[in-house]
């Protein structure tokens, strides 16, 4: 930890339920030099998108924030929030009663992004955190809203990133994840700063993960949104990895710290090596794209 009023500790899930049709994204982030911890809760229904973000001072749990926890046993993650939920659609919101229990299970070791990049690429990401960890897992539990009430057998991406965290240090980020069956998973991250770009992620099962080093993608748009794309990833095993992807749904959300810029987290249905799966595609756009 340094005095950088934006170091950061934060951890992050999500899940896709494609049986139910439902998507959630939820991280809780410290930072402690400016006496902050804050919270976003995101759920894509098929029809909604509801959410909250907070934030509160800090104190001793890193993993507990506004009726949402983080908590580890046995290397499987305990996930309960209990709070409201904002349809993001109102023009007035009014708080939607909401609880989630579920239970986070890892399948692949935890990745640690220092080993797919040098030292060069180190430097340049260390304004969006120096240390980061990924992990694909299975999701079993409930998530109710209101009067709906899912039961929920999912699969996700979690990550841990420590160090400085300045959201507006970007051009562009994309960070794609997907899940196929419950014994594979990707994760490809391509970070574009203002002195070069970074690339870095997995292809993980439960015995290893290959690290990738290189990443050749190709986005098609519908207007300024992410309509899907075209993937290589290079592992540094030297296999590649194919990917095809399609967009099936999305959530805008206003960056924290940059009014130019648009966070996109989208659901993704991806096709590798014949297998067909889900994740979540997150994209750091320009919010009027030329």
């Amino acid at each position: 930890m340094n005095d950088n009023p934006e170091w950061n500790e934060s951890y992050y899930f999500n899940l896709h339920d494609h049986s139910n049709g439902v998507t959630v994204f939820m991280r809780i982030g410290n930072k402690p030099n400016k006496d902050e911890k804050s919270i976003f809760l995101f759920v894509i229904e098929k029809n909604r998108v509801c959410g909250m973000r907070n934030a509160v001072p800090c104190d001793g749990d890193k993993t507990s924030c506004c009726g949402l926890t983080f908590e580890k046993k046995e290397d499987v993650w305990h996930i309960v929030y209990n709070g409201p939920l904002f349809d993001t659609a109102a023009e007035k919101p009014v708080p939607l009663v909401s609880c989630m229990d579920i239970e986070w299970r890892p399948v692949n070791p935890e990745m640690d992004y220092r080993d797919c990049v040098d030292a060069h690429g180190t430097a340049l990401s260390a304004s969006t955190a120096s240390e980061h960890y990924e992990q694909f897992g299975i999701v079993k539990g409930k998530l109710c809203i209101n009067d709906l009430s899912y039961d929920i057998s999912a699969t996700g991406e979690r990550d841990k990133s420590v160090g400085v965290r300045d959201w507006g240090a970007s051009k562009m980020w994309m960070w794609l994840n997907s899940v196929y069956g419950d014994d594979v998973g990707f994760n490809a991250t391509k970070l574009c700063t203002a002195y070069g770009d970074v690339d870095a992620g997995f292809y993980g099962t439960a015995q290893s993960n290959d690290p990738v080093v290189k990443i050749d993608i190709d986005v098609s748009y519908d207007g300024n949104m992410p309509a899907g794309y075209d993937m290589t990833m290079h592992g540094k095993s030297g296999k590649t990895y194919a990917v095809k992807a399609k967009i099936l749904g999305k959530a805008v959300l206003p960056m924290q710290g940059s009014k130019d810029m648009l966070l996109v987290e989208t659901i993704s249905e991806t096709v590798m090596d014949g297998r067909t799966g889900y994740g979540i595609a997150e994209f750091l756009i320009p919010a009027q794209r030329q």
